[in-house]
């Protein structure tokens, strides 16, 4: 009998997300409950992209006035697309990011000045939304994250059930940041900056040992729970979903705790 592994998405399935995001256009930063999803679904050619980097190291220090693209230039900032719309090439949205002379430090700075008033772990991230059809950066967000009051309780039965346990996150997370919070997850399973392809393979490739379970929250979830044995779609942070995500789903939980009913089933 194969055993059994769940691979959980991050963001609305183990931890709150915490964005404030910067409209470009309007010059309106706030919190938001509306994800990078979405907000790159509403443009016509839209990608989602995250600076590998840690804020704190990089840009912190930095005088409001420079231009992020030529921080990222300096510093050889990696950028990950982790979210596109079909017909958008990540070498296209790099070009648009070192060519756009409308952002500068000052825009992060203050986007993450709002977040760090919010209750979240010492982990956060920064993240761009592309237009591509304007070809220029139309938002800038700040990230961070606290996990949902149930989470550390059921890794914590999950392993005492022996089940292998795997954190596939679009955000940018690391293990060695993240491994502090997760004790019952081997940092080795952490993954974070994970395109929905990358997801998808990671679900395809632990079938090959194991019966997997994906659990997913939004579209960038959609292919890893078509690929798993079970989908299961969290409903713990509200959200507007595509009606995909709901037919792929053989189970829909309310609580992170509803995890453990659904390995008990199995189990039993």
């Amino acid at each position: 009998m194969l055993s059994l592994a769940i691979v959980f998405d991050g963001a609305g399935v183990i931890y709150a997300p915490f964005r404030i995001i910067k409209d470009m256009r309007r010059g309106v930063t706030k919190r938001s409950r509306v994800s990078g999803i979405t907000c790159t679904d509403r443009l016509e050619r839209g990608a989602m992209v995250i600076l590998k980097t840690r804020y704190e190291e990089t840009m912190e220090i930095e005088e409001p006035s420079k231009l992020l693209a030529d921080l990222i230039k300096e510093e050889k900032i990696e950028t990950k697309v982790i979210y596109k719309r079909e017909g958008v090439s990540d070498e296209e949205v790099r070009d648009v990011i070192l060519k756009d002379e409308s952002i500068n430090l000052g825009d992060v700075h203050e986007a993450v000045s709002l977040l760090r008033c919010c209750d979240i772990l010492p982990v956060l991230g920064i993240g761009l939304i592309v237009d591509m059809v304007k070809e220029t950066i139309r938002y800038v967000i700040a990230g961070g994250i606290n996990l949902f009051p149930g989470t550390l309780k059921l890794f914590k039965d999950l392993r005492e059930l022996g089940v292998l346990t795997f954190i596939a996150s679009g955000d940018r997370i690391e293990r060695e940041e993240m491994a502090i919070y997760l004790p019952d997850v081997l940092p080795g399973n952490i993954f974070g900056m994970m395109k929905p392809e990358d997801k998808r393979d990671l679900v395809r490739k632990l079938k090959d040992e194991h019966k997997v379970i994906m659990v997913g929250d939004d579209r960038n979830d959609y292919l890893a729970m078509r690929e798993a044995d079970i989908a299961v779609l969290s409903l713990q942070e509200a959200a507007d979903r595509p009606k995909e995500v709901f037919d792929v789903a053989d189970f829909r939980i309310n609580d992170i705790g509803g995890i453990r009913e659904i390995v008990e089933e199995m189990q039993g």
